[in-house]
């Protein structure tokens, strides 16, 4: 792949990119360009690109989604379960506060 506005490096320069891209130096810019080699991204192509197996944007839209979804689902049963079990260790608790009471007061 050439670039199609700049010559390749030459001398110590031909070493400046990384991962096996390409040097060319555009006249217009002080610095020596990069074009990368697959895989790698970056003015160095010093920065590796993992692959993404989802193929469009409202594909990785849907699986955040979904995943957010269950996220919730499983929050609202949490809290839907704590308080189940809190109402019932209220209730069980009920008679005996009225048994204590009735013991310590007894009525004439």
């Amino acid at each position: 792949m050439m670039a199609e506005h700049g010559d390749p490096c030459t001398g110590p320069e031909v070493n400046f990119c990384m991962n096996g891209g390409t040097c060319f130096r555009i006249h217009s810019v002080s610095t020596p360009t990069c074009v990368c080699s697959a895989n790698y991204e970056g003015s160095r192509c010093e920065q590796f690109q993992l692959f993404s197996f989802s193929h469009s944007s409202e594909e990785k839209g849907m699986i955040a989604a979904t995943i957010i979804m269950a996220l919730l689902i499983i929050v609202v049963l949490c809290l839907v379960i704590y308080y189940i079990y809190k109402m019932k260790r209220s209730a069980q608790s009920q008679p005996k506060r009225q048994e204590k009471y009735q013991r310590e007061n007894p009525t004439v």
